[in-house]
């Protein structure tokens, strides 16, 4: 009991340096990554140069699956990617035109007889576009471009499927083969997954080749996003070869004469070099490869834009924004990158450059909508006249992008609704309309 005292002593001086001790590491102590804080928001710097490859721009938005009675669709993206993994192990070989021009009834019967996938695309994929992210074995590989895809396993017993490539717009068909090592593993995990899928209709009086879409709405909910503009001059820095002169009013040019100028009412930019206008139509899958070259070192993609469609004659091509897997439309707010391409100095270059300039992450914020079932919609389209009905191309739930009322400056709302293709422009069924309203075109 002599050294109690001592050893007190010791064991509170030990006490007292390890609580020093602590507190300094405490005070001290950074964390190598911090959360961020009610800021769903992402770098501005790191989201312009976001990259992709041309497998995750160029999609199919739909597929058909048709049965003996039933036609089964989906249109969400683990299921669509559920299909092209299995596709990306397969080879495509003797690849050849079928018919230059078929008719509406030979196109119907390849893409709708049962037994048949179809994959939609919203735009005509170049078959170069297409070899590079699958896999076509032949040496010579066309030109020519197709809008659907359609994989016939009903004569696979061989282990082989017969696949076409249909250009709905003018009618040209190619068709190819795929050997499949198990051809009953292929059905076991793709065909009858697809079983369970909603259920797709169509009236046989609207369109010229069958229009499917589905029996019940897609989605129910209004989406609130937050949105966060990237300085214009951030783009410049990509857009300009050299020098950019910054102008008063914002915008910004160089000793060339391209112009970089920002929309306030689209929020989005618009570039333009005239020295690279020209009348020179362009080669389909060179205007695809360029142009996604061009974003990725001229912008990035700011969020999940697909390729959606282009006019070759005019170099025109369009990448829309797309959210849960549905494209987004906008009367104000832009949410399309439109490219026209063109050649100066005996390069090709881009002539016309508009894109958004905004970056949207969702706030977790929805808002329940009522959505008209696809029964209601074809009931609507049905009252066009019969020469409306027959010019509509094709028929799909999306949303409509807006600036939230409420707080115009940092939150956009969007809210799903359907949309038909006339005259290849995109129309937005109303309510009215689909409650029964008078339905006509101007």
């Amino acid at each position: 009991m002599k050294y109690i005292e001592q050893i007190k002593s010791i064991v509170l001086f030990l006490l007292v340096f390890l609580s020093l001790g602590l507190t300094f590491t405490i005070w001290n102590f950074t964390p190598k990554t911090l959360a961020p804080i009610d800021d769903p928001a992402p770098s501005l710097e790191s989201a312009i140069v976001e990259t992709k490859k041309i497998e995750q721009v160029v999609r199919p938005v739909k597929i058909l699956y048709h049965g003996e009675e039933d036609v089964n669709g989906t249109v969400n993206k683990d299921e669509i990617d559920l299909l092209l993994k299995s596709m990306n192990q397969w080879e495509i070989s003797d690849l050849t035109l079928l018919s230059d021009e078929a008719t509406v009834s030979e196109m119907t019967d390849i893409m709708h007889d049962p037994a048949r996938a179809v994959l939609y695309y919203p735009g005509a994929v170049p078959f170069p576009v297409f070899d590079a992210m699958m896999n076509i074995t032949d040496t010579n590989v066309p030109e020519a471009t197709f809008n659907r895809m359609v994989i016939n396993w009903e004569s696979s017993s061989n282990g082989a499927l017969e696949i076409y490539f249909v250009n709905s717009d003018s009618g040209r068909i190619y068709e190819g083969a795929v050997q499949l090592g198990d051809i009953a593993s292929f059905e076991q995990s793709i065909i009858v997954p697809a079983e369970q899928y909603p259920l797709y209709i169509t009236d046989n009086s609207i369109g010229t080749l069958p229009i499917y879409i589905p029996e019940e709405p897609v989605d129910t909910s209004s989406y609130v996003y937050l949105y966060e503009e990237t300085p214009l001059d951030a783009y410049a820095s990509r857009l300009f070869d050299g020098p950019a002169n910054n102008l008063p009013d914002g915008s910004f040019t160089d000793n060339t004469g391209a112009f970089l100028e920002r929309n306030e009412t689209t929020k989005g930019l618009e570039f333009v070099q005239s020295k690279a206008e020209t009348t020179d139509p362009a080669i389909p899958s060179e205007l695809v490869f360029n142009t996604t070259k061009f974003i990725n070192d001229h912008g990035g993609w700011t969020n999940d834009y697909y390729y959606f469609g282009m006019e070759p004659i005019n170099q025109l091509i369009d990448y829309r924004l797309f959210i849960n897997n549905l494209p987004v439309f906008g009367s104000t707010v832009s949410p399309v990158i439109e490219l026209q391409w063109g050649t100066a100095d005996g390069e090709e270059q881009v002539f016309r450059y508009n894109r958004p300039i905004y970056i949207v992450e969702p706030t977790g914020r929805t808002v329940t909508k009522e959505q008209a079932s696809g029964t209601a919609v074809l009931a609507a389209l049905s009252r066009l006249s019969e020469e409306e009905r027959a010019q509509v191309e094709e028929i799909m739930p999306g949303y409509e992008l807006t600036r939230n009322a409420n707080d115009s400056d940092r939150l956009m709302m969007v809210e799903p609704n359907w949309y038909f293709k006339i005259n290849d422009t995109w129309l937005k069924l109303t309510n009215e309309v689909l409650g029964g309203g008078p339905f006509g075109l101007e």
